[in-house]
């Protein structure tokens, strides 16, 4: 089997000799027909990842393919699955293990380009905006890395909320979030971002999304009004900021984190009802997946360190051929 196998912290190669991976009890098997190249199989990769498997392990997060061999009741031979793989038991592969509970059933007739792109970007921005911060229709709400896998889905899904958008993202990738709804669009590299966002809401704003970190999260708490929620999502910069919880008191703001995988744990009712209205938007045409790379699997590495570098929009997606349905 071909694959992705890390041996060595901060390196992959490709190989052709990987083992098949081992049905265990309640689990499935699923051939590969998408995987994503997402920053966080680059932090897998370089063992910077809060999970850090044994080496040596085979890259990839996350999935959408066919399932092959099953254990799982609610995952029979041929149907089409989504999701997250454990770490180390990886989906840059020609097949994949995986767990009933990092994954969800999809109806066969999506591409599973389309499937991996929008799924677990959109389910976590989904908690974050409606689960969490509440979200209500014309609130301004600022999104940051707009251009990214995550930030395109939350301008998207916040104008399909009724809500403001202002966006935050690098000069060059600016019309992407105009495009996608965003109302005010600025530089998140200028020294006067923040200024820009003040003044375009002056009474301040409800709602930040935030997969960033670092200087940009400590600038918007300035930036949120009473009862303003930032809602934390990762951190790209690799810098963890912090928040003075004075500062918090008398604005009487809200910090949220929001992790997908421990919702998979003790929220599934919640992950069930993202999960249904995303495609329900995808198919009513209200979200665009935004893929703007599809390569072969054997460059991942290349693409995921585009992705890593800041150079992509959108997302970046491998396949193993031309596995575009429709």
């Amino acid at each position: 089997m071909r694959g992705w196998l890390v041996e060595e912290k901060g390196s992959a190669r490709f190989v052709s000799d990987l083992p098949e991976p081992v049905l265990g009890t309640g689990e499935l098997i699923v051939q590969v027909d998408a995987a994503a190249a997402n920053f966080a199989d680059r932090l897998l990769i370089d063992g910077k990842h809060q999970i850090r498997p044994r080496r040596p392990f085979v890259a990839g997060l996350e999935v959408a393919g066919t399932v092959i061999e099953s254990d799982a009741v609610d995952h029979p031979v041929g149907s089409m699955v989504t999701g997250l793989v454990e770490p180390g038991s990886g989906c840059w592969a020609e097949r994949c293990r995986c767990s009933p509970r990092d994954i969800m059933a999809v109806s066969p007739d999506l591409d599973p380009i389309d499937v991996v792109a929008i799924n677990l970007n959109a389910q976590t921005v989904w908690i974050g905006l409606h689960h969490r911060a509440q979200v209500e229709p014309g609130e301004i709400v600022v999104v940051h890395a707009a251009a990214g896998g995550i930030g395109t889905m939350a301008v998207q899904l916040a104008v399909a909320a009724g809500a403001r958008v202002f966006a935050t993202c690098s000069a060059t990738k600016m019309a992407v979030p105009r495009r996608l709804g965003a109302e005010v669009v600025v530089d998140n590299r200028s020294d006067d971002w923040h200024r820009i966002l003040a003044e375009a809401a002056p009474d301040g704003v409800d709602i930040v999304i935030d997969p960033v970190g670092g200087d940009l999260f400590e600038r918007s708490l300035k930036l949120l009004r009473f009862e303003g929620r930032l809602v934390s999502v990762g951190f790209t910069s690799g810098v963890l900021p912090s928040m003075a919880a004075n500062y918090a008191l008398v604005k009487n703001l809200s910090l949220m984190g929001v992790f997908w995988e421990p919702y998979a744990d003790h929220r599934r009712d919640v992950v069930d009802r993202a999960a249904t209205e995303i495609f329900r938007l995808y198919r009513a045409e209200a979200l665009d997946p935004c893929v703007t790379v599809i390569d072969h699997m054997e460059n991942a590495l290349t693409r995921v360190g585009d992705v890593a570098a800041g150079r992509t929009t959108g997302k970046s997606v491998l396949v193993w051929g031309d596995q575009r349905r429709g």
